[in-house]
């Protein structure tokens, strides 16, 4: 979320003159009256289609008007090591665009510059970290059928996420959080959930 005004119109005008279609939603209305002096009171949150964030970011950086004058001399990359700054820029879409261009300006302070192919490599790397299916314990298992035998709807809770559950990557696509055989634990703990549910409510009523 931004609580700069001037930097929030500035990213709505890039997006607008590249016809990136975004949404605007005022996050004011959550700010907790508590803290008064807090300035998220005044944010608001942009958001974008998956499908176009790659693109948008790099027109915001490249667009976005960057004056190390007005800087605040506290920001915390000035604390960053080269190793740091390297990974804000190869790690683009987790940071602000006037961040992304701090961290190029302070590296090339030391005549260091990250090359197109490692931010690629980096995306990649994560693309297929956060596309690997994950693998449930067998405690999980365990706990899952033993609830569902018992009727408790906490096992058909854990027999629907295993079955259904899933992940949306950078891309906007969407990915089954577990792999085929935990799914298929799943469906079988959501019929055995079901039958002895039913047992239960027939027999207690």
């Amino acid at each position: 979320s931004l609580t700069d005004s001037i930097v929030a119109n500035e990213m709505i005008q890039i997006l607008k003159a590249n016809n990136i279609e975004f949404k605007v939603q005022d996050t004011s209305k959550d700010f907790d009256a508590s803290f008064a002096n807090n300035s998220a009171k005044d944010s608001i949150l942009i958001m974008i289609n998956p499908n176009d964030f790659e693109k948008a970011s790099k027109l915001l950086e490249e667009n976005m008007e960057f004056k190390i004058d007005e800087i605040d001399t506290q920001h915390p990359l000035f604390s960053f090591n080269t190793e740091e700054l390297k990974d804000v820029i190869k790690n683009y879409d987790e940071w602000h665009p006037l961040d992304i261009k701090l961290a190029r300006y302070l590296l090339n302070k030391q005549n260091i510059i990250v090359e197109n192919s490692e931010i690629i490599k980096q995306q990649q790397e994560k693309k297929l970290k956060a596309e690997k299916q994950e693998k449930s314990s067998s405690l999980t298992l365990v706990m899952g059928y033993l609830f569902c035998i018992m009727g408790g709807l906490a096992g058909i809770g854990i027999a629907i996420f295993l079955l259904t559950g899933k992940r949306t990557l950078s891309d906007g696509s969407k990915k089954y959080i577990y792999s085929k055989s935990d799914r298929n634990h799943g469906k079988y703990m959501l019929i055995v959930g079901a039958i002895c549910l039913t047992f239960f409510i027939l027999k207690y009523t």
